[in-house]
């Protein structure tokens, strides 16, 4: 391993919780990592920031890569928790690390405890910087450089020692084999470090029947040797032993033996070391179910997501294949035909900064000089979906946006108001649900509620310069029996009246999991044999599960499709049964 604070009196000693399987992942620091755990693991926080940790020591002035499904999501849900996590660790942002600039100069007494390696490469990359925006860098020199799927740009062209990605599940694998073969440079300086071109590559289970979800994480296992893995964790438990003891004399001041127990420390150090470096240990595969970290979450938190029996648990929670059959999904047509990769605009895509927040003009094929149309749900999750017509009879949903409760429509206008502040025809069309003209529990028109939250600043009498066109006055209800043969018909495509539905892979993210998982819900009928409905039961899961396990979202999808014109182009069939339903011509 790297260097390590030199032997001197220590007055007190940090105490930090970590589950058994982040503290078995600290202990065998393997090449290559590959776990697959439920949520709520603490797969960044602990997992991944550790590895983090020794890497900052271990790999002075290197060049790794963190990569994601989004860059939105390393801006929002990433970084926040690698953020967290090296705070718990005593990390501390502008002291040991700096995010999106160059660090800045630092004077010879600042750098005077630190020993040579590191006094050399002291904020300073052993690789070429040409932009600080994606990067976070570390008081050694250790450099991440942030990238993502739909920003492939951000990724091209460049050498790297390390690479870490969480969930993988969202990764293809040509995709993420193609992103390895540039973990391959510098040798010569960080050849001897059991993390050179290394992987760390985390995520929960996945799910095969899911539309981009894939399982090539779970090949890793036949790379792993159980034997090799004891070998490394006996040699750890000793290391650890020795590390306990010299901290012991240490803490009394007995300087004289922590220095004996430091010389032991350092051979036993230098023996696990060896042992991570054979190629037998270099591989950790580990599947593990949220229960591992039972201690934060509760056994509350459990007992209420199974006894629910909404939601994916036993894939998300408990990491078991999930059992959803095609024919029980609701839109059970959609495929991958009915998404697109290629929505972020290059150019864009390398202005915005890892600090930085997006805009509307990073999206490819948003036409910023035609009227956006729009889908919306409302409830204590106000569901947004945005798409505009194209040529060849094609639709592009371009993006989606939510609130949860408490924020209210206000919050779903602030934010569709700045990220849409750069387009220039700013009038909106909206399609809704019936209800929003009176919504029943709140006493108000939530549609005309909408239409003033974006006219209007927070003053009510200063406009915005957007116009709201509300689609939906006086629309008939939208059964959903109805619905499910029109999506039946829409996403078959074999209607050509219908438009071609193709939907934003990445920022639609959420809309792309509530269209995969809505199941079909059976009732009986009197005039027919059965009628197929949408299984709605998922909307009354905890609020924070909403946006990625409701059906929620789907609805919001279903109001901006299901306007008069499209639906006057689809038989009202006799509904059938589940049965015979999984393809409707």
């Amino acid at each position: 391993m790297g260097w390590r604070p030199k032997i001197k009196q220590t007055k007190e000693i940090a105490v930090a919780f970590a589950n058994w399987v982040a503290q078995f992942a600290a202990l065998v620091l393997p090449r290559f990592l590959y776990m697959v755990l439920g949520r709520g693991s603490a797969k960044t926080t602990e997992i991944i920031v550790e590895r983090l940790t020794e890497m900052v020591y271990d790999l002075p002035g290197a060049p790794i890569v963190w990569v994601s499904d989004t860059y939105s999501n390393l801006q929002k849900n990433v970084l926040p928790s690698v953020l967290e996590g090296l705070e718990r660790k005593g990390f501390k942002e502008g002291k040991h690390f700096v995010l999106g600039k160059q660090p800045l100069e630092f004077t010879e007494e600042e750098k005077e405890d630190l020993p040579d390696d590191i006094r050399e490469h002291f904020w300073k990359p052993y690789n070429r910087l040409v932009s600080y925006k994606h990067t976070m860098i570390f008081f050694t020199g250790l450099n991440i450089t942030f990238g993502s799927l739909d920003r492939p740009a951000s990724l091209a062209g460049r050498s790297y020692v390390h690479v870490i990605g969480d969930e993988v599940k969202y990764f293809p694998e040509h995709k993420i084999a193609n992103l390895l073969k540039a973990v391959r440079g510098y040798a010569v300086k960080y050849g001897k470090s059991p993390f050179y071109r290394g992987h760390t590559f985390t995520t929960d289970m996945p799910n095969t029947k899911n539309i981009g979800e894939h399982d090539w994480i779970l090949k890793q296992v036949n790379k792993m040797k159980k034997s090799a893995i004891l070998r490394i964790l006996k040699a750890a438990f000793v290391l650890n032993e020795c590390i306990q003891e010299r901290i012991y004399f240490q803490q009394r001041n007995n300087l004289e033996e922590a220095a004996k127990k430091l010389r032991t420390e350092q051979r036993w150090r230098e023996r696990w070391k060896t042992v991570r470096m054979h190629k037998d240990g270099q591989t950790l595969f580990f599947i593990a179910s949220s229960l591992v970290n039972i201690d934060i979450l509760t056994p509350e938190w459990f007992t209420d997501a199974i006894q629910s029996d909404l939601g994916d648990v036993d894939t998300a929670v408990l990491s078991l294949k999930s059992s959803l059959e095609s024919g029980e999904r609701f839109y059970a047509n959609i495929a991958e035909k009915h998404f697109y990769r290629d929505g972020k605009n290059l150019k864009w895509s390398e202005r915005f900064g890892i600090d930085e927040k997006e805009d509307c003009r990073i999206l490819e094929y948003l036409n910023r000089k035609k009227i956006i149309e729009v889908g919306l749900d409302f409830g204590n999750m106000i569901s947004m979906t945005i798409g505009q017509p194209k040529p060849n009879n094609v639709y592009k949903i371009l993006k989606f946006m939510y609130t949860l409760s408490p924020d209210w429509i206000p919050n779903l206008a602030a934010d569709f108001l700045e990220y849409f502040d750069k387009h220039e025809e700013k009038v909106i069309h909206a399609y809704y649900d019936r209800a929003a003209n009176n919504y029943k529990d709140a006493k108000v028109d939530l549609a005309l509620a909408f239409q003033k939250a974006i006219e209007f600043k927070e003053d009510g009498r200063t406009r915005t310069g957007w116009k709201v066109v509300l689609m939906s006055r006086n629309q008939g209800n939208i059964g959903q029996a109805e619905e499910y043969i029109f999506m039946q018909d829409l996403f078959s495509g074999t209607n050509p009246k219908l438009p071609k539905v193709e939907i934003d892979f990445f920022e639609a993210k959420h809309l792309k999991a509530s269209l995969e998982n809505a199941r079909t819900k059976i009732i009986p009928n009197k005039a027919r044999a059965s009628v197929t409905t949408k299984d709605k039961s998922s909307e009354k899961l905890p609020i924070h599960r909403l946006p990625l396990e409701s059906t929620n979202p789907s609805d919001s999808f279903k109001y901006l499709m299901m306007r008069r014109g499209w639906r006057n182009l689809v038989k009202h069939k006799g509904v059938q049964n589940i049965s015979e339903s999984s393809v409707v011509g």
